[in-house]
């Protein structure tokens, strides 16, 4: 790939004069060591060995639980997994008792909007690992890095850095493309920056699209995309590979795809993408399912946030946010984002605003969504779990979404998998998502089974990520990283291309 020297790439970053650069590295140095002082994991993960033992193992590669079973971590990865009978620990090696509980994965969120002060809440949920899906690539990579590097307490952040759109652009963090050749520039850079996909919106069309999953595909990436004018079926065919929101399905498998709108906002945004759900033929559904099927495309349906929305009762949800809310070493959360965990405003907009005519259309569209997954699913195709988490707290949306994972008609297996093993297989992680030998240490130790009850995985005792048990409480002095910056165009990734050009 060709880069840009140094200096010109410092100068698209940072266009301050050069004379305050190294008092400006000076600090950062500094910062850089306070925030490793603070947030120092628990013990090492290098060469301590841990043993735990007396647990159900719950893999997560299809295979039956492996009951009573010992857990060998060794250098932060998965050395053995067996029963006890099959594997001998080492000497020396720290032991846990885990009689009586049972092993999982560390959970994968495939739809996340990333804030510099989630990190905590999601370890708190068990949640190791996050697909982002839209943020200035220069932000998202810098805190992937220092979270790579022990340098910030949260997931694995895995990225798509800045969405790929049709000129002008809508969104703070969107760039346009016009040709194969933009898309191909694009692709090209965002690779260079470490992304894990591309993210595709609204405005692309289906030639458009066919280009940019050329290049992407040509570069070892997957694409993703919030589709608009392109639905599911031309998509399938131009070769994406995962639909977030389930976008594009309904006016892919409607009989009137034309009332279907798709530049609605706000509120109606929100009504119009339940209502074409309600308008789908069972037989175009039919259709659709298998050629999704054969072309691999895989659902990320962000199910959770949409039935929050239509149920009758949500309170539980508020009480349990609000309790996360109130907890006083949260205290460097903007008091905006906890009040709304309390007072959640887009619920209060969606019962003050949405008639009882439209809301019923909502939950009829809502119910056709929940039948459609459940079909994908049982046709053989892969569903992955997103939670869209600005609407509630991070970590506890994704334990939400696999609950409407499994009230839409997956087994509780069949949604812990869509959390962990296929969550890693889309982003070309073999790593991750099972415990098998060779595999990262990502592990959640749980009180109760969650083939059970898939409300079982709150069931939180213990969690490890590359090894190291970490410590999931909260903490007023957790090391915040650089915030979100406010973006002006052009964009980096603009100028970027338009060096390039």
């Amino acid at each position: 790939m060709k880069r840009l020297p140094r200096q010109d790439l410092q100068e698209a970053i940072d266009p301050r004069p050069r004379r305050w650069r190294p008092i400006m590295i000076v600090r950062a140095a500094l910062l850089a060591s306070l925030l490793a002082f603070m947030i120092t994991p628990i013990g090492s993960a290098e060469r301590e060995i841990t043993v735990i033992t007396g647990a159900t193992v719950i893999d997560c590669t299809g295979r039956l639980p492996i009951p009573d079973a010992i857990v060998v971590i060794e250098g932060g990865k998965i050395k053995a997994v067996g029963r006890k009978s099959e594997v001998r620990p080492a000497r020396g090696a720290r032991v846990i008792d885990a009689t009586g509980k049972y092993i999982v994965p560390g959970l994968i969120d495939m739809h996340v909007h990333y804030r510099e002060w989630q990190g905590e809440l999601f370890l708190a949920s068990g949640v190791t690992s996050v697909k982002d899906l839209g943020n200035p690539i220069e932000w998202v990579s810098e805190l992937s890095r220092m979270q790579a590097e022990g340098r910030l307490r949260g997931p694995k952040i895995f990225y798509v850095g800045n969405n790929l759109d049709a000129p002008p652009p809508e969104g703070d963090h969107n760039v346009g493309v016009a040709s194969a050749r933009d898309s191909e520039k694009a692709v090209r850079l965002l690779r260079g920056f470490g992304v894990s996909a591309i993210k595709v919106r609204h405005k692309v069309t289906v030639e458009l699209l066919r280009e940019i999953t050329k290049a992407a595909h040509a570069a070892g990436l997957p694409v993703t995309g919030h589709l608009g004018v392109t639905n599911a079926w031309d998509a399938a065919t131009a070769g994406i590979d995962g639909l977030e929101h389930a976008a594009g399905v309904a006016r892919a498998a409607a009989e009137a795809p034309d009332e279907i709108k798709i530049d609605a906002k706000g509120i109606k945004a929100f009504i119009e993408d339940l209502r074409g759900f309600a308008l789908m033929s069972k037989a175009r559904e039919a259709a659709l399912i298998k050629l999704m099927v054969e072309k691999k495309v895989k659902l990320i349906p962000t199910l959770g946030v949409r039935r929050r929305a239509i149920l009758e009762d949500y309170s539980s949800a508020i009480l349990e946010d609000d309790r996360v809310a109130r907890e006083q070493a949260l205290a460097y959360i903007p008091e905006r984002v906890r009040k709304d965990w309390s007072e959640p405003a887009l619920d209060k907009m969606i019962r003050d605003q949405i008639s009882k005519e439209d809301m019923q259309l909502m939950r009829e569209g809502y119910r056709r969504l929940e039948l459609f997954v459940r079909e994908f699913r049982r046709a053989g195709g892969v569903v992955l779990a997103g939670s869209d988490n600005l609407n509630g707290v991070a970590g506890l949306t994704l334990h939400r979404e696999l609950e409407s994972l499994a009230a839409a008609g997956l087994t509780p297996m069949e949604a812990l998998i869509a959390a962990t093993r296929d969550a890693a297989r889309f982003l070309r992680r073999e790593d991750l998502g099972t415990i098998e030998p060779g595999k990262s240490a990502d592990l959640l130790i749980l009180g109760a089974s969650p083939l059970d009850n898939i409300r079982n995985l709150s069931s939180i005792k213990k969690v490890f990520q590359s090894g190291r048990e970490l410590d999931i409480g909260f903490h007023r002095d957790y090391g915040l990283p650089p915030a979100r910056p406010s973006l002006v165009r052009p964009l980096l990734l603009e100028r970027l291309l338009a060096a390039e050009n």
